[in-house]
Formats: structure tokens, sequence, C-alpha cells
């Protein structure tokens, strides 16, 4: 069974995960079109990917805990989706 999967990120300097426990999921991550610098995100292996704002990336059965972004405060990112069957 899927459920839908929606939240509103709070970004600050530190990386914050997208989600503090395991939860695959296929999802569209937006940074705000009110941000006012690009957000970056990143898995922790690689290179880092920069979200300007309004940016919208599609994810396919990802773990949100895998995921980190991070901003300057009072930026936010968005996840719309649900989870993995």
């Amino acid at each position: 069974m899927r459920n839908v999967v929606i939240a509103k990120i709070d970004l600050d300097s530190a990386d914050k995960p997208l989600s503090t426990v395991k939860l695959l999921a296929t999802f569209t991550l937006t940074a705000s079109h009110a941000n006012t610098q690009d957000a970056t995100l990143s898995d922790g292996k690689g290179n880092d990917v920069l979200l300007p704002p309004g940016v919208q990336y599609r994810f396919e059965r990802v773990n949100l805990a895998d995921l980190m972004v991070r901003s300057k405060a009072g930026e936010a990112v968005f996840v719309v989706g649900h989870s993995a069957a």
C-alpha cells in the first residue's frame, strides 16, 4: 500500500535529511520559489547539486533519509509524492 508523502523542510547552514527515518518514496523535491539563494542537495557520497529557487527534481524509489539539504536559515524545500510499494 502506498501512502502520501508531503513535507516542508526548513533549512539552515547544517545538512538536514529529507526524513529522520528510512522512507522509500517516489517524490518531487521542490526548492521554494521564495528562497533567496540556491539550496544544496547531497547524498554524502558524491558531488553536491545546487537547487535554484523554484527548481523541481523527480526521484523514484529513493530513501529520503539518504538525501541531505542545506542553505541559509529561512529557506525551505518541499517533498511531495508517495511511499514506494
